[in-house]
């Protein structure tokens, strides 16, 4: 099963309540294929109390109709996470590698979210992709998604059999090869990311 994992941006993006035709086409466009690829959509509980925080009952209306709409689940950062984050810092500091610690300390659980719950992560903050690529996460920029031009009608069947998922590193929600329909609009740009997870990290 297809996991993807939302930062704040993402979520933003995904439940934004102005309406804008574009933005709303690109958002219907990526809850579409994410529905033929049967992706769970996880919300860090952090994430989702920032955004109920800051948009009210309002944003609480947006966020119970993409549940409603869409498998969504809430993801709490578990002792599961809190070890895994201690192993990419450990590694991230036998390595030198200081992509690691430019990251933030929510970026960083966040990656370390990614990696227990095997889901690619979706978002947006500076850094978060490089955090990502060190731990072999699969990242999809909402950014690049949101600077498309307007999306070609979608005719995606949405009864095809599940797709069977690699357990080190998950497919993007936007994988270009089941993203057919829209491969003229997206030339411009690869979505598809397949990190491989950097040399001898150790097991967790």
């Amino acid at each position: 099963m297809l996991r993807c994992l939302l930062d704040a941006d993402a979520l933003a993006w995904l439940l934004r309540l102005d309406s804008d035709p574009a933005h709303d086409e690109h958002r219907l466009a990526w809850l579409a294929e994410a529905q033929r690829q049967r992706a769970t959509l996880l919300i860090p509980a952090a994430v989702l109390a920032d955004w109920l925080v800051e948009t009210g009952s309002a944003g609480d209306a947006a966020f119970k109709a993409l549940r409603t709409a869409r498998p969504v689940e809430v993801a709490t950062f578990d002792e599961r996470a809190a070890r895994e984050l201690v192993r990419l810092h450990t590694f991230a500091g036998t390595t030198d590698d200081d992509r690691w610690a430019r990251a933030s300390r929510e970026q960083r659980q966040l990656v370390a979210l990614a990696v227990v719950r095997q889901a690619s992560l979706v978002g947006e903050a500076p850094r978060l992709d490089a955090a990502a690529a060190l731990a072999g996460v699969a990242f999809v920029s909402m950014g690049d998604i949101a600077s498309l031009g307007a999306p070609p009608q979608l005719s995606l069947p949405l009864d095809t059999p599940e797709t069977s998922v690699a357990s080190a590193v998950p497919l993007s929600p936007l994988d270009m090869g089941v993203f057919s329909d829209l491969a003229q609009a997206f030339s411009a740009f690869d979505l598809q990311v397949s990190a491989p997870l950097p040399p001898q990290m150790p097991a967790p």
